[in-house]
């Protein structure tokens, strides 16, 4: 895996971000509950993907993975939480992609995950990284039709290929 399509898959998920916010405009959908999802609300699956980066960023920077963390009662309830916890997290990830070199990403280390030692690349873990994200989309968009939010996004990869400016 190479660094520029790292950076790549980084930008497709940022896109797709970008079309969940705007099908969910404001907050009240983000804790509604959700009939027959396997998330509660919104805003714990929206919660997840943006928590994961908390369990794996100190494994790709570090080389020792966390527990994933679990939101307090008030923490990632709004928009603005949830956005502000994911730039944080994200400009963090970049920082480190933008500051590695394909041979340093791709050079195998020894990673304490859970108190187990498994070999692992920086870009294999980041790469693990995105792909979670990207899992859960399906289920925001599930949870969408739950809540009664009939949106028509355009998350194939294939919108992100020639968006504008791309």
């Amino acid at each position: 895996m190479h660094k520029a399509d790292l950076i790549d898959l980084f930008e497709y998920t940022d896109y797709v971000w970008d079309q969940l916010r705007q099908a969910v405009p404001d907050d009240v959908q983000l804790t509604q509950v959700a009939p027959g999802s396997g998330w509660p609300t919104l805003r714990t699956c929206l919660g997840h993907m943006v928590l994961a980066y908390e369990r794996w960023l100190p494994a790709i920077i570090e080389l020792q993975s966390q527990p994933l963390p679990e939101p307090g009662d008030g923490d990632l309830s709004t928009w603005a939480q949830i956005d502000a916890h994911r730039d944080r997290v994200r400009r963090e990830l970049r920082r480190h992609l933008d500051g590695s070199t394909d041979d340093e990403l791709g050079v195998l280390h020894d990673v304490d995950v859970d108190g187990t030692t498994i070999r692992y690349t920086r870009a294999e873990l980041v790469l693990h990284l995105l792909l979670h994200e990207r899992g859960h989309h399906g289920d925001v968009t599930t949870l969408l039709w739950q809540l009664g939010i009939e949106p028509d996004l355009p998350l194939e990869y294939r919108f992100h290929l020639r968006r504008a400016g791309a």
